[in-house]
């Protein structure tokens, strides 16, 4: 089915041309088998995401390696599963599967988060790439002063900053994300056939 390439307006659908391109299409799965996929590849990491959030709470305040090794892995993360450029439609991140599920609104929600100025003028997402991109996937030169400030930036976010504070951000999005879950399913299939049980009468209230 990869061969297919995509149908234009639509991140999700391939782009069918014959009958038998269909066939293929149905046999992977058929309508959200993509979406499905997507979100997959996103709920594993997300899941991880959380785990190291919650050992970070448990370590020992002297623990300062294990502490840094956690606090790098979650700025990775949350650079990876929130701050991808929009233009990767398929990239599996929180607000690509939010439109996945076809919840553009929860999806543009998390932007806002993001693309709130809160330190400096600058953006959580310009502070979070900036450190990742500079100091954590790279190594960029930085004159001192620079990087003062970057560290600056960076400890204000993980340990200050009241509400966005960077843990009670993620938190937040993790629980908002698990409420989604909990009422229509693992992905956006799950979704959808949800939606035709209860259309049916396939789903009973109180079942």
């Amino acid at each position: 089915m990869k061969e297919l390439g995509w149908k234009p307006g639509n991140p999700f659908m391939p782009d069918l041309k014959t009958a038998n391109d269909a066939r293929e299409y149905l046999k992977a799965g058929g309508i959200g088998v993509i979406e499905a996929r997507i979100e997959r590849a996103f709920s594993a990491r997300f899941g991880d995401l959380k785990q190291k959030i919650l050992r970070l709470t448990d370590i020992e305040p002297d623990d300062v390696f294990v502490k840094d090794v956690l606090l790098t892995s979650i700025l990775v993360d949350t650079r990876t599963l929130f701050l991808e450029s929009d233009r990767q439609k398929r990239n599996s991140t929180l607000q690509n599967v939010y439109r996945a599920r076809r919840m553009e609104e929860r999806a543009k929600s998390v932007d806002e988060v993001f693309d709130e100025k809160v330190l400096d003028g600058k953006t959580l997402r310009e502070i979070i790439k900036s450190w990742v991109d500079k100091r954590v996937v790279h190594m960029d030169f930085l004159w001192d002063d620079d990087e003062v400030i970057h560290i600056k930036r960076i400890e204000w976010f993980i340990f200050g900053g009241g509400m966005n504070n960077l843990l009670f951000v993620l938190l937040k999005l993790i629980a908002e994300y698990e409420e989604v879950v909990a009422r229509f399913g693992e992905n956006a299939q799950d979704q959808l056939h949800l939606v035709l049980s209860e259309m049916t009468g396939g789903v009973q209230e109180g079942h």
